[in-house]
């Protein structure tokens, strides 16, 4: 019985413990205030305020395109040479193979190659209206000679790609 009885006492005392401990860190650590109701609540039953977020291009800039037209073609085959671009401006044109699309994230994948060494531009959500309001799905540039002009990056996970944030950066060519 003595055996149950010092188990009593050590649970007991750990109980304590853990109370003691908890008081100290509410005295030294006092509660937050409390934060400012919303002003949707202050008026009289008013719905919150909600604001629509879109994606902002930067402003055009006739420099860039000026540079862009000075840029040297590269074939999309041509997977080396892109390469040496990696953080570099290039203009790259071929055949896009295929288009993907990743419904889930709404992001289209313009690949110019059967294999994942080739070379993929990459159409993020946020770039996807204004391609559509520019009357350029990117459904459509599905085995359509094309020429786009960004920035390679050498992705470690998916490749070459370059990201196309608006649809001056590419053209079709056929």
């Amino acid at each position: 019985m003595s055996n149950n009885a010092g188990r009593a006492l050590v649970i007991l005392a750990a109980f304590f413990a853990g109370l003691f401990a908890h008081k100290l860190y509410q005295r030294w650590n006092p509660p937050l205030p409390e934060p400012a109701a919303p002003i949707a609540e202050e008026r009289s039953g008013a719905q919150p305020l909600t604001h629509r977020v879109n994606f902002a291009p930067l402003t055009h800039d006739p420099s860039n395109q000026e540079k862009a037209q000075e840029l040297e073609k590269i074939i999309a085959r041509d997977v080396e040479k892109i390469r040496s671009f990696t953080g570099q401006q290039a203009r790259v044109y071929g055949r896009v193979f295929r288009v993907g699309h990743a419904a889930k994230s709404n992001t289209y994948f313009l690949s110019f190659g059967p294999s994942r060494e080739s070379l993929t531009a990459v159409i993020f959500s946020s770039a996807v209206e204004l391609f559509e309001r520019n009357r350029q799905p990117p459904k459509q540039f599905e085995n359509r000679e094309v020429e786009i002009i960004g920035f390679v990056k050498d992705h470690p996970q998916y490749g070459l790609e370059i990201i196309l944030e608006h649809p001056r950066q590419i053209k079709v060519v056929n």
